[in-house]
Formats: C-alpha cells, structure tokens, sequence
C-alpha cells in the first residue's frame, strides 16, 4: 500500500514537471521575454535622479498631499530643488539640452513616504508616468516624498497617474 502512495505521488511530480517545462519559453524564442524586461524597455526613457531634496517654499494646493511637475530649464529646476551633497553620495548631472525633469513631490509629513515608478510608456510627444505612494512609519519629524526624473527633451506633454489621482503636465 505504502509503495503504490510513493508511486503515484512520483507520477504526480513528473507531470508537473513536464507541465512546466512544456509551458515555458524558452531562451531565443519568440515572445520569451519576461514581464520585467518589457516593463525596462517601457521605463528606459525615464531615469531617475538622486542626490536631491526639495526646497520648504514649495507650495501644495489644499486639496492635494501631492504635486506633479515638468520642468525644461535649469532655473526653474532650481527653484524647486537643491543638491543634497553627503560625504558619500553622488549627485546625478542633468543636461537640460538634451532632458526634461520630472518630479513627483508628497507634502511634508511625519509619516514617510516612499514614490515608486510602476510604469511608464510614450506615445508620440506624450509621456504616460504610472507610479504609487506608500506610506511607512511614522517619524518625529516631517519629511518629503520625491520622485525626480529625466525624460527626452522631445517629450511635449506627461500624464501623470497613480491609484487615485491624475495630472497633466506640459513641457514649457
């Protein structure tokens, strides 16, 4: 009794091993890339900038804990942001001629908070940005949650989405 258990549970094992490997693509077929490496080739355009902090005279509408921006030009840039040099970062470079910015900013809190991009993909001269806000611990002191970008020049308009919200923004 005891072997046949052991005999149909080792047949039950091999059927669904060939089950999945019959499934599965294999490496230079066609269609066999992952999720994840389409979701890279989607977001490649958009590469995320470190090293930076918001400045406290930014202002935030009553009505929203977030705010979207596209910028084009350094002033501008500077208007909004500072470098947040340490002894041990690096400060990513942004050369406006080629690049836009895009940022992403949560109003100060005491609870952290952290913006992730999910997805992103041009059509055209427009620019889809999914991303998502979680929410972390709470702190005893208030800080700002910040997404910053660059994106190509030729990227005329982005549509900013999240779970509940969404924003447009034109490139001047």
């Amino acid at each position: 009794m005891l072997t046949r258990i052991g005999i149909f549970v080792a047949i039950v094992f091999i059927f669904l091993g060939c089950s999945t490997i019959q499934a599965g693509n294999q490496p230079g077929d066609p269609g066999a890339e992952t999720a994840r490496e389409r979701e890279n080739v989607k977001i490649s355009e958009v590469k995320e900038l470190r090293g930076y902090f918001v400045k406290n005279t930014v202002k935030f509408d009553h009505d929203y804990d977030f705010r979207h921006l596209a910028i084009s030009s350094q002033e501008d840039f500077d208007k909004y942001f500072g470098p947040a040099k340490t002894m041990t970062n690096k400060i990513d470079k942004i050369d406006f001629t080629k690049n836009a910015v895009i940022a992403i900013i949560t109003k100060p809190s005491n609870i952290a908070k952290k913006i992730d991009l999910v997805y992103s993909e041009r059509n055209g001269d427009e620019l889809l940005v999914l991303y998502q806000i979680t929410e972390g611990d709470k702190n005893t002191y208030k800080s700002t949650g910040l997404y910053l970008a660059t994106i190509p020049k030729t990227v005329a308009r982005v549509k900013f989405k999240s779970r509940y919200n969404v924003g447009i923004e034109e490139i001047r």
